[in-house]
Order: structure tokens, then C-alpha cells, then sequence
């Protein structure tokens, strides 16, 4: 591809009829057919203008050097690796066993850097719809980041996700995320303290809860656990087919018969746990006993009645919170392949590039064009905007 110019950039004479002094050629490395890679080489040409001025063309964008890896190349790199989670080696190998290029794991890197350099604003961008959603789940969860204990924080909702990693599990780091400061919304988690922290609406997970009572049904066959396991199950098969109807909420009297049923239950498991507690002081003859994790439960859903139930008054929240678990999954199923992080900088460019991802998945979009876009997207231009 031969690029030239037709004007001198000083006086701007024509140049279409003086002859080049010389060409400059550079090569762009693509992934071809299966056993072969292909070359496109870009010339431009150097003319002199008779006022004296030397010109030469400009190549296309992203074309810097005189031999380098294309678009292509270096956004199925991204994707094999940030995607796939795939190590720099061998995704290295895998260029050079399927299309012969010899593509070193150092360039994997670079891409990756550079495809992260490139997503600053669209993560910026990721962060203000976050800001501005009606429900939003949130989760924390370990990961290994040079061989220490960090937190990858997740916000997320249907549309959006975004990652934070920190060595803080609090709100310090969740203040550091940008977030939750300012949200207003409904925030659906699980019942981590920190959360409590800000001002928004909680909701609370009752997958945990669901798994928490099938705890206290299999360590002390507690058949009350067990009935309440049934009643939130049931409430929530309710508001599905209320909302299938086309109900925005449960029937008032319905929803005040479930939460009569909830208190009964919870008043008789915590009367039952506190005789039993009170037994067990009497016979190891102390002043005090340490609470038993039923007890500690039951407790608890007592007294957050309304965030655990408020699914029912509003069937725009979920009832649980296991979108934020799906979108924690995939992280730590990177680190099952790909073993942790070797220093903060891989976290981060990780965090930033799956954030992308994740979230244009959501909306429907294709992952390698995505990554296609955000290889070129050299202005560092939002690729997802809030709506």
C-alpha cells in the first residue's frame, strides 16, 4: 500500500509531479490460513518541494514500526490470554504451532499492556453507569497477587461489570473503587459489614442464607431451619409467577402471610437454640456459653427481616446475588489456570481489561471485535458509554 502526498505541508504547492527521493516500507505481521501468517507492507514516499522542504507521507495509524505484529495478531493475543486465560507462553506457542509467527511471550505482554493503556477512559466509563444503576450486586473474593492474600471487589448488574483489586477487604478499598461513595441504588450482597457502611438500599443474598440453613439442617437435623429453607424457596417461586402475570410486586396479603410464617419460625428456632444453649451452660457449669451458628443465624434474620425479605415488595430486585458469584467465578477461574498474579500491574491490567469484557458481553456484543476496537482504539475514546 504506497501512501503520498499531493501538497507540500509548508507552501503547499502540488507535488503530484515531483518524483520521490526515496520510499520508506513497513511490515504488518497477521495471522493467515492455518500454517501460514500474511505481510501487508505499507510504502510511503519522500518528495522535496522546490521551496525546499523534504516531505513524507504518513502511514495509518497504529503503523509505528518498520517490522511489527498487526491489529489482528496482537487482539487474538488479548483474547487468548485475558479471555481464554491462557499464559504468555503459551500463547506464544500457540502462534507459532497454528500460524508459524514467532511471537514471543514479552509481545503477549505488551499487548496486554497496551490494550489496558487503551481502556482507561472505557472503564472510567463503566464506573459512571455503575454510579447510576437502579440495583446492583456486590462481592469481594481472595486472590493471589505475588504470593500475598488480596480482594478482587466486583460491582455489577445486568449490563455492567467492573473489577477492583486491593489489599484491602473494607471500605477502603471499596471507597478507592469509586462507587459506592455516591451510589444510591439498591445494593444486593452478602451481608459483608463494610457494606453497611454506605447509604443505599441492602439487600441481602438468600443463596447464602439457603446455604447457611442447609448448614444447621445437616449438622443438627434442625427441622425449623429446614421449614424456612421451604418458605423462602416458595416465596420466591411466587414472585416469578407474579411477575410472569405482570405484578410488580407480591399481593400485599400474600406477602404479609409469608412474613407472619417468617417470624414464627425464627421465634421458635431462637427460643429453641437459647434452651439449648442454656443446657449446655448448666452442665459444663459456666457463667456463659459462646452462641451456636444457628443461633448467630437465626438472629440475624430477625433482625434483617426487611432486607432479606424485601425482594417481594419489588420484583426488580433479585433474590439473590449470584450474578456477582458468576461474575467472581471467572476470575477465580483464572487463577486456577493461570496461577496468581506476579505483581500488582498484571492485577490491574487484568481487572480493567475483564472488566470490558465482561461488560460487553452483557451486552450482546462479540468479544474478539471488542478487543478488535479496543487494540485500536488509540485516542483512548469510551468503547461502552452509560446510557
Amino acid at each position: 500500500m504506497l501512501n503520498s502526498y499531493e501538497k507540500c505541508c509548508c507552501c503547499q504547492s502540488s507535488l503530484i509531479d515531483i518524483k520521490p527521493t526515496k520510499y520508506i516500507e513497513r511490515q504488518v505481521f497477521d495471522p493467515g490460513r492455518p500454517g501460514e501468517f500474511e505481510v501487508t507492507a505499507y510504502w510511503a514516499d519522500v518528495k522535496v518541494c522546490p521551496c525546499g522542504k523534504r516531505n513524507t507521507a504518513e502511514f495509518p495509524q497504529g503503523v509505528k514500526a518498520a517490522a511489527q505484529y498487526g491489529e489482528v495478531t496482537q487482539a487474538m493475543a488479548v483474547h487468548l490470554n485475558q479471555y481464554h486465560f491462557i499464559p504468555y507462553h503459551r500463547v506464544s506457542e500457540y502462534f507459532n504451532t497454528i500460524y508459524c509467527m514467532s511471537v514471543s511471550a514479552g509481545s503477549v505482554a505488551n499487548f496486554v499492556a497496551y490494550t489496558h493503556e487503551n481502556l482507561a477512559s472505557t472503564e472510567q466509563s463503566i464506573r459512571d453507569a455503575l454510579q447510576e444503576s437502579p440495583v446492583a450486586g456486590a462481592d469481594e473474593t481472595g486472590m493471589r497477587v505475588d504470593g500475598s492474600l488480596w480482594w478482587l471487589h466486583i460491582m455489577r448488574d445486568d449490563q455492567w461489570t467492573l473489577y477492583y483489586l486491593s489489599e484491602r477487604r473494607g471500605c477502603e478499598a471499596m471507597d478507592a473503587m469509586g462507587i459506592l461513595l455516591t451510589f444510591a441504588g439498591i445494593l444486593v450482597h452478602d451481608h459483608w459489614k463494610s457494606y453497611f457502611a454506605y447509604a443505599a438500599v441492602h439487600v441481602l443474598c438468600n443463596a447464602h442464607h439457603l446455604r447457611e440453613l442447609q448448614g444447621v439442617v445437616d449438622r443438627d437435623a434442625n427441622k425449623l431451619a429446614l421449614r424456612l429453607m421451604k418458605l423462602l424457596t416458595l416465596s420466591w417461586h411466587f414472585c416469578k409467577k407474579y411477575k410472569a402475570a405482570g405484578l410488580t410486586q407480591m399481593p400485599g396479603a400474600i406477602q404479609l402471610r409469608i412474613e407472619t410464617i417468617y417470624d414464627q419460625i425464627l421465634q421458635r428456632a431462637l427460643t429453641k437454640e437459647t434452651a439449648y444453649m442454656e443446657k449446655q451452660r448448666q452442665v459444663l457449669g459456666r457463667k456463659k456459653v459462646r452462641n451456636t451458628k444457628a443461633y448467630n443465624l437465626f438472629k440475624r434474620l430477625i433482625e434483617f427481616k426487611v432486607e432479606t425479605l424485601r425482594f417481594m415488595s419489588d420484583f426488580s430486585i433479585p433474590f439473590d446475588n449470584n450474578g456477582s458469584e458468576r461474575d467472581a467465578r471467572m476470575a477465580k477461574l483464572k487463577q486456577k489456570i493461570s496461577g496468581c498474579f506476579r505483581s500488582e500491574d498484571g492485577g490491574t491490567m487484568f481487572t480493567r481489561i475483564r472488566s470490558y469484557l465482561s461488560s460487553a458481553k452483557k451486552q450482546g456484543l462479540n468479544i474478539f471485535q471488542a478487543l478488535l476496537k479496543a487494540v485500536r482504539n488509540y485516542n483512548n475514546t469510551p468503547l461502552l458509554g452509560a446510557e
